[in-house]
């Protein structure tokens, strides 16, 4: 089976607190696994990046909920793609404020997603500033 892969970047809403972002996690759990999804939501340095895994009709309905939501704002996906297999077998939430336990493996999707949230991010401000100095 073909799994569908999106990975993007957001700014949570301002004044978020601890227990909103406890609440995303909650629902996202639930409502996750209801649509065949995993996949991670990391909360740090006021930002948030997600990455997505599951059936692309899973997915789609995900996206539309996400961007409906207030709690998210600025939303760019950097990441599209198709798989052979998941590379998260659960869904896991990060946060500044309740760092869940997760294995050798999922750290280090974490880290890989964390710096391909970062080089997108860079990119987009690189295209910025060529844009204003052509100006």
């Amino acid at each position: 089976m073909t799994i569908y892969r999106l990975a993007f970047v957001s700014r949570p809403a301002p004044g978020i607190t601890a227990a909103e972002i406890s609440a995303i996690g909650e629902s996202s759990a639930r409502h996750n696994l209801e649509l065949g999804v995993t996949g991670m939501l990391i909360h740090e340095f006021n930002r948030f990046i997600a990455l997505l895994e599951g059936p692309l009709a899973g997915i789609e309905q995900l996206m539309v909920a996400i961007i409906a939501d207030g709690r998210h704002s600025g939303i760019r996906i950097f990441l599209q793609q198709s798989a052979e297999a998941r590379s998260l077998s659960r869904w896991i939430m990060w946060s500044d404020f309740d760092r869940m336990t997760m294995s050798a493996g999922e750290l280090e999707v974490r880290e890989e997603i964390v710096r391909a949230a970062l080089a997108s991010l860079a990119e987009i401000d690189a295209e910025r500033h060529d844009g204003a100095a052509a100006s």
